[in-house]
């Protein structure tokens, strides 16, 4: 029976459920970041070429790793990049430092971000369509599930570079 309760004592960690962004909802035009803060603008999501990819990661994750994001965006360059990223201003600087293309990055409060956009997980990436409308949402630790979740996206261009 002890052997059993050991077994199921991981359990305890996953009362919290992972809610996940709404596949076909459109990103908020502005979020505040931060509590008494004015809010950012997003609007420029919905008038990109290709569509967006944003990272949400934070300096206090043991799990956030960036290299897989910065393998995806070095292979797919054509994508617009945001970085929503909890932590200190410096770390957020050194983070820039290492990404292979321009890309936003946003330092935020990620609890602040849940009240906005329903994501309490990180890392998460959140994919959108070039109106701002998103066609891919999951955690990811490695290329192949980033690769797999903005797989319509990835999709969608490529089709169009076909056709041209």
């Amino acid at each position: 029976m002890q052997l059993i309760q050991e077994a199921k004592d991981h359990r305890r960690f996953l009362k919290q459920t992972v809610e996940h962004y709404k596949v076909g909802a459109y990103f908020p035009e502005q979020l505040i970041l931060f509590p008494k803060t004015d809010p950012v603008s997003f609007e420029w999501m919905q008038h990109t070429n290709h569509g967006t990819i944003i990272f949400i990661m934070s300096e206090a994750c043991s799990a956030c790793n960036i290299e897989p994001a910065i393998s995806f965006m070095k292979a797919h360059p054509a994508f617009d990049y945001c970085l929503l990223y909890e932590g200190t201003p410096q770390s957020v600087d050194e983070q820039q430092a290492g990404l292979p293309v321009e890309i936003r990055i946003h330092r935020c409060d990620t609890m602040k971000l849940h009240n906005q956009i329903k994501v309490n997980v990180v890392p998460y990436v959140l994919v959108f369509n070039k109106i701002g409308q998103a066609v891919g949402a999951d955690t990811f630790h490695d290329l192949t599930g980033l690769e797999r979740t903005a797989s319509p996206l990835i999709r969608v261009y490529r089709n169009g570079q076909t056709q041209t």
